[in-house]
């Protein structure tokens, strides 16, 4: 930049500007820093998670990321954003509200961002952030048939002819291999059995374990809501409780609330 008016001076200065004054002639050099890679790469500094990344690079036991020669941690050749949320809230409004983006959905914006940036969950933090978008709510058409009512489960009429049934895993292992409980309620009473069992129990070991501990009490139930675990939507599960007469209702897909019953005793 060449100025010939010496009154810029001080502005410039303050820009970090550098000069080269020759008479009346002023010329300006600037060198530009995009911002956002600089703040990104003072916050990885502070990020534990990266910083073990980093690490693992510099060991050689990780070859998914590289580390730049001004000490940028990439994935691949995406750039490794850490965990702020203010540094990941600019990035995608940038994305999104830019005068020339047009309000992208979510499946075009990860498609936008994914080959520059990378962070955990980006996916579902992108999602999350274009459902918060006010405009893009009022103005965008839906683009699938509406969804049905939610509608409740009927209010059984006695006692253990209606049940709720779902599993608690992941439990300290007991001295007699026990790791799960099988938790089965009563919808009208909320009385319940607790059974313990281990997570790799065979579907003929829990159709044992079911007769013999709630037919046997309390007969056989005229339907049961679990939730779709593979065990509950199984050939056999279905067979078995076909030639008992039981119906079976899955919980609805993304509302587990409809075994709520059973998870409340968690």
């Amino acid at each position: 930049m060449i100025c010939y008016n010496v009154e810029y001076l001080t502005a410039l200065r303050a820009m970090d500007v550098h000069f080269s004054i020759s008479g009346d002639i002023l010329l300006a050099t600037m060198q530009v820093k995009p911002s956002l890679k600089i703040k990104i790469k003072d916050a990885q500094d502070k990020d534990s998670y990266l910083q073990k990344m980093k690490t693992r690079v510099q060991e050689g036991k990780n070859d998914q990321f590289v580390i730049q020669d001004d000490g940028m941690l990439l994935n691949g050749k995406r750039i490794c954003v850490p965990n702020v949320e203010e540094l990941r809230t600019e990035i995608m409004h940038e994305t999104h509200y830019a005068p020339y983006a047009m309000h992208p959905g979510s499946t075009k914006m990860y498609s936008d961002l994914g080959p520059y940036y990378w962070w955990p969950a980006m996916k579902k933090d992108i999602a999350e952030f274009m459902a918060r978008c006010l405009t893009c709510q009022q103005v965008k058409a839906e683009h699938q048939a509406p969804v049905g009512k939610l509608h409740p489960l009927s209010i059984p009429e006695w006692k253990w002819e209606n049940i709720t049934m779902d599993f608690i895993i992941g439990l300290p292992r007991t001295f007699r291999k026990y790791d799960a409980i099988w938790v089965i309620v009563d919808r009208l009473t909320k009385s319940a059995h607790f059974l313990p069992i281990r997570q790799n129990d065979s579907l003929d070991k829990l159709a044992e374990l079911y007769v013999s501990k709630i037919v046997r009490l309390h007969g056989i139930p005229i339907s049961i809501v679990f939730d779709r675990d593979p065990r509950f939507t199984s050939h056999f599960w279905r067979s078995l409780h076909r030639a008992l007469g039981t119906k079976l209702h899955f919980s609805t897909t993304f509302h587990p609330q409809t075994d709520g019953q059973s998870k409340n005793r968690f």
